[in-house]
């Protein structure tokens, strides 16, 4: 249970920072590039500590790097009240980018290693999702939301401290070998390829929802149905197949966004909502669990998992911000259901158990 409070708690954190910061953005002058870019610039530092701490976490022990993740991050949550331009909450979001990509890894393989559910300790990184966004909207006010994201960062760290090392293999890792990374191809492209198209969406989409009509309060509430829904969802993935499961993820997630781009008002937002939910809900418990599976460096693997959802982040972030800024809101969802295309063609390509993918 401490893990999964743990999980909550840093979830939650990043979501009621998070929601409001493209608006955040636009309030302190930023244009639409800038806003891409200040969501580049977190997910590139945590594409960058994710690799390294993963590799780190299959060399050293595990309930450390968990601390100084947790440490780390709400500090760097609190010092996000002090940006007063693009370029300083540019900075601070990086440093909190940075902080967030040092703990999931080290999570996930304690959790794999306890024996225990990986769909079920992520449905708990959902319910901090909803909780979060739903916080979000009532408060509104970012500053305070920085505040209190700060504040769950902390007690995450309390609650850390209960729990005990695990005895795990110290496995030998070279930092910038490819064997983990060419053994699970068919996953690490195809979740880059869709989420590049998702997060095109989402750094954009509370500006969307605001253009249709919707309010702080509404924004927040629409979100929190998408992580309500996973942590429904997540308990109940373990007997399907992980390639079945990846492949679905995909498929609804295209869905949603084409559903987004003939929104007429922010209430059509949320069947979309329903849909992603479903999405990432396969998508994101099929790829940790395939890719833990598979390798022998298993924290490395679930680094580079987190590594390259933070890259798609960085390109999502950049094209979504070019898009919206020469193009407009439904054309960066129509980019999002071409990345989603494109994902299942390529995980169908590189996928040796395609003709496999029922239930276990």
């Amino acid at each position: 249970m401490r893990l999964n409070l743990i999980q909550f708690l840093s979830n939650s954190s990043l979501m009621m920072s998070g929601v409001f910061i493209p608006v955040f953005a636009k309030s302190l002058g930023a244009s639409y590039f800038e806003v891409g870019l200040i969501s580049a610039f977190f997910s590139a530092a945590s594409f960058f500590s994710s690799f390294i701490f993963g590799k780190a976490a299959d060399i050293n022990r595990l309930r450390p790097i968990i601390l100084v993740g947790l440490a780390v991050s709400a500090v760097s949550f609190f010092l996000q009240i002090f940006a007063y331009n693009a370029a300083s909450l540019a900075t601070i979001r990086a440093m909190a980018g940075f902080s967030v990509g040092v703990y999931p890894a080290a999570l996930i393989v304690t959790v794999y290693y306890q024996k225990e559910s990986i769909g079920k300790f992520s449905s708990f990184g959902s319910l901090g999702w909803m909780v979060g966004y739903m916080i979000a909207g009532f408060i509104g006010n970012i500053e305070y939301l920085f505040i209190i994201s700060s504040l769950f960062f902390t007690i995450a760290f309390f609650v850390a401290l209960e729990i005990t090392d695990i005895q795990k293999p110290s496995v030998c890792v070279r930092y910038f070998s490819l064997d983990v990374f060419r053994k699970n191809l068919d996953v690490y492209t195809s979740m880059f390829l869709r989420h590049t198209g998702a997060v095109a969406v989402w750094v954009i989409l509370p500006l969307y929802m605001v253009f249709l009509g919707a309010s702080n309060f509404w924004i927040g509430f629409i979100y929190a149905i998408n992580p309500f829904i996973q942590f429904l969802i997540m308990r109940r993935l373990d007997k399907f197949r992980n390639e079945w499961l990846i492949k679905w993820g995909i498929i609804t997630s295209g869905l949603a966004f084409l559903s987004y781009s003939i929104a007429q008002d922010f209430y059509s937002i949320i069947p979309g909502m329903i849909l992603v939910a479903f999405g990432w809900a396969f998508l994101y418990v099929g790829a940790n669990q395939l890719v833990v599976e598979r390798s022998i460096e298993k924290a490395s693997s679930a680094g580079i998992l987190n590594s390259t959802i933070s890259a798609a982040e960085i390109a999502g972030s950049i094209i979504g911000g070019i898009i919206m800024e020469y193009f407009g809101f439904r054309q960066t969802m129509v980019f999002a259901v071409l990345c989603g295309i494109l994902a299942l063609m390529v995980f169908n390509w590189l996928n040796k158990s395609s003709n496999n993918f029922l239930i276990k």
